[in-house]
């Protein structure tokens, strides 16, 4: 038996003793020594250890009993694997971070393919920041680099157990160091911490900032991705004057379900489909909806304006808020009901333009009597014969005071 049969058969002997521990109670090592098979084997056919080439070991030992045909078969399978990825179109870093962001890739395949862990702060860099909130992929592999070259992984690791992070001293070391995005990944972390009893994210008042709020419309909705665990957001497009930007929008699945009703036929079918997926329990995660690639054409967004606000974090004590083009729905408004409040706005506006000019008459008034003018006719000259509007003038001029 060759040397590779003999590694998957130790990697199948040790996968199933780890099974069989109580879940909780398996042995570091124990978990340690699969990870260096998988790597190992991997390895051995030039692959990195990411989640798509983990698979194959993960379905081989899910067999019942283990021979030298099923021994055959993954070996053929990772030869297979090997050849397609080893021939595969030479790419850059920021070109396969890229691909990564259009296709929707797990992070835990992106990341070994680039040559780093994926630790909690590298998913943070590629499923937070790359996907969700369109950072340019050139900042992720920046970032990337710099903490693999200061060797903050475990740093960052440590950090984020802590609530009063900022002010340990792994903290100050890691600003030094020029990690950008440690504040964000702490919160971040917290944020779904807190937020994972009820599966929903907080508000800025519960966060503790007031948002800045924006009205948009007229989306071009290309993906959207989610999973059990974490809101739904959306992929697209919005016209920016004469040209579109890209956009990303976090939403809660009753708003998904909400915008998908106001769009028509198609969303009626992206509606159901994302039914199927999510009753499908062996569907890979996340779930990623490509609209176009489904559908043939992106979802629009026409009959419907989103109050949106971009998240916001806490920097040197704070509030600062997200740079890149992501934000959060706070309310979604039909066209007839953004008409009627429109109204309402422009009503409000004239009202209190109204009231600063009686409040105004009432200056005027006050510096006729100053010239000696009597009140009866200054009352007249300013407009304020009616006694009642003089009464109103004269409060809102206290009012100014």
């Amino acid at each position: 038996m060759d040397q590779l049969k003999l590694k998957l058969q130790e990697y199948y002997q040790q996968y199933q003793k780890l099974e069989k521990q109580p879940s909780g109670k398996a042995a570091e090592g124990e978990e340690d020594t699969v990870q260096e098979l998988e790597n190992d084997i991997l390895t051995q056919f030039g692959l990195p250890v990411s989640k798509r080439f983990v698979q194959i070991l993960h379905d081989f030992v899910n067999h019942s009993v283990v021979n030298d045909q099923l021994l055959d078969y993954v070996s053929k399978k990772l030869r297979t694997a090997a050849r397609k990825y080893l021939l595969s179109p030479v790419m850059s870093d920021q070109e396969l971070l890229t691909q990564a962001r259009d296709q929707k890739r797990s992070p835990y395949d992106v990341l070994p393919e680039l040559g780093y862990p994926a630790h909690e702060y590298a998913i943070f860099l590629v499923g937070e920041l790359l996907y969700r909130r369109n950072m340019a992929p050139q900042d992720i592999l920046d970032e990337l680099k710099n903490v693999q070259k200061h060797k903050s992984w475990e740093d960052l690791a440590v950090l984020s157990k802590m609530h009063n992070y900022s002010t340990h001293e792994l903290y100050g070391k890691l600003k030094k160091l020029q990690v950008r995005f440690v504040d964000d990944f702490v919160q971040h972390l917290h944020r779904q911490e807190v937020a994972k009893p009820q599966n929903k994210r907080l508000t800025p008042a519960e966060e503790g900032y007031k948002p800045n709020y924006k009205t948009i419309s007229k989306i071009q909705v290309e993906d959207i991705v989610f999973d059990d665990n974490t809101t739904p957001s959306l992929f697209g497009k919005i016209r920016n004057g004469r040209s579109y930007s890209r956009i990303t929008i976090g939403l809660e699945f009753s708003e998904l379900n909400q915008l998908l009703m106001s769009g028509g036929e198609l969303g009626v079918e992206i509606s159901n489909a994302i039914k199927k997926r999510l009753a499908n329990r062996a569907a890979e995660k996340p779930l990623v909806i490509d609209i176009k690639a489904e559908f043939g054409e992106a979802l629009k967004l026409d009959n419907c304006y989103l109050e949106v606000y971009k998240p916001q974090h806490k920097e040197g004590g704070k509030w600062m808020e997200d740079k890149d083009a992501f934000y959060f729905v706070d309310k979604i408004l039909s066209k007839k009901e953004f008409e009627k409040k429109a109204k309402e706005e422009e009503v409000k506006t004239k009202i209190q333009e109204c009231l600063e000019l009686i409040g105004g008459s009432y200056v005027y008034y006050q510096r006729l009597r100053r010239l000696g003018i009597t009140e009866e006719e200054a009352k007249l000259r300013a407009g304020l014969q009616d006694e009642l509007l003089f009464k109103l003038s004269s409060y809102l001029n206290k009012l100014k005071d």
